[in-house]
C-alpha cells in the first residue's frame, strides 16, 4: 500500500536518505525557495518524478492539511528486523533501543523518532497490532527522522524485551510510580528503554520484563510528561550518561 509523505522536511529528508519514492507533488503557485529546489535537485538525482498538482488535491490527501504545498508517494514503509538491528550493533558498548508498548497516537510515535534518531539511539521497536504504525503523519511529526532510523515492527513486546536482553541490553521501564528517579538509575551502555501506552502505561506484562523501573521527577501540578516528552527526557539522560 502506498504511503503519503507530506511537508517540505519530511520529503527532503525521504529524499537524502534514498527512501524509495514513486513522486514527489509540488502543489502549483509554490513561491521557489531554497527548499523548493533541493527537492527538485534531489528528486533528480534520484530519478523521482516531480509533478505539479493543484492545492487542493494536496488538501484532500493531506491527513491533517500540513503538507505546505509539498508530498511524495512513497512505497509501504521497509520495517526493520530486530534481529539485523542487534547483528549490526553487536560489540558496540553504549546503545539506545526504544520500545513503545502500544502507542497510539501517530504524532507521538513521530516525536518519539525524532528524538532517539536525535539522541544517537539504534531504533525504536513498536508492536504490529493495536498500535500506531508508520504513516505519513509519523513522518511529518518525526521531520524526517524515520527515514533514517530503524523502526522495528514486532509480534510480541515482551519476547522482543528477552530478545533484547540476550543481546546484552539492560530493560528499563518508565513508570511515575517507580521509586528509581531517573537521575540516578543506570542508563549508561546497552539501554532499551520501555514507555507505556499514552493513559494506562506499561502493561504487566511488560513491566515484568523490565530489569528496573525509572520515574521522571516532576514538581508541578501535572502529574507526568506524554509519552513523547518522556522519550525525549530519558533518552537525553543516557546520552549525558554516555558522554
Amino acid at each position: 500500500m502506498a504511503d503519503l509523505i507530506e511537508g517540505r522536511n519530511a520529503v527532503v529528508e525521504a529524499l537524502r536518505s534514498g527512501l524509495p519514492l514513486d513522486r514527489v507533488m509540488i502543489a502549483e503557485g509554490s513561491k521557489p525557495d531554497a527548499v523548493i529546489e533541493e527537492i527538485r535537485r534531489l528528486a533528480a538525482d534520484s530519478g523521482v518524478e516531480v509533478e505539479r498538482v493543484s492545492r487542493h488535491d494536496l488538501d484532500k490527501r493531506s491527513p491533517r492539511g500540513a503538507h505546505q504545498g509539498v508530498a511524495a508517494i512513497g512505497r509501504p514503509f521497509p520495517y526493520a528486523e530486530l534481529g539485523d538491528v542487534l547483528r549490526d550493533r553487536v560489540g558496540k558498548v553504549a546503545s539506545l533501543v526504544v520500545v513503545l508498548d502500544h502507542v497510539t497516537d501517530p504524532g507521538n510515535l513521530g516525536a518519539v523518532i525524532r528524538s532517539v534518531e536525535v539522541a544517537g539511539g539504534d531504533a525504536v521497536v513498536i508492536p504490529r497490532d493495536r498500535a500506531a504504525s508508520v504513516s505519513s503523519v509519523v513522518h511529518k511529526a518525526s521531520a524526517g527522522a524515520a527515514s533514517h532510523l530503524p523502526v522495528v515492527r514486532v509480534g510480541n513486546v515482551a519476547q522482543a524485551l528477552e530478545t533484547l536482553k540476550q543481546a546484552g541490553y539492560w530493560v528499563a521501564g518508565a513508570d511515575e510510580r517507580a521509586e528509581q528517579s531517573l537521575w540516578r538509575a543506570p542508563l549508561a551502555g546497552r539501554i532499551a528503554l520501555v514507555l507505556g501506552a499514552e493513559g494506562s502505561g506499561l502493561a504487566r506484562l511488560t513491566r515484568e520484563r523490565c530489569d528496573f523501573l525509572v520515574a521522571i521527577p516532576v514538581s508541578g501540578r501535572v502529574s507526568s510528561l506524554n509519552v513523547a516528552q518522556a522519550a525525549s527526557v530519558l533518552a537525553f539522560e543516557w546520552v549525558r550518561q554516555n558522554s
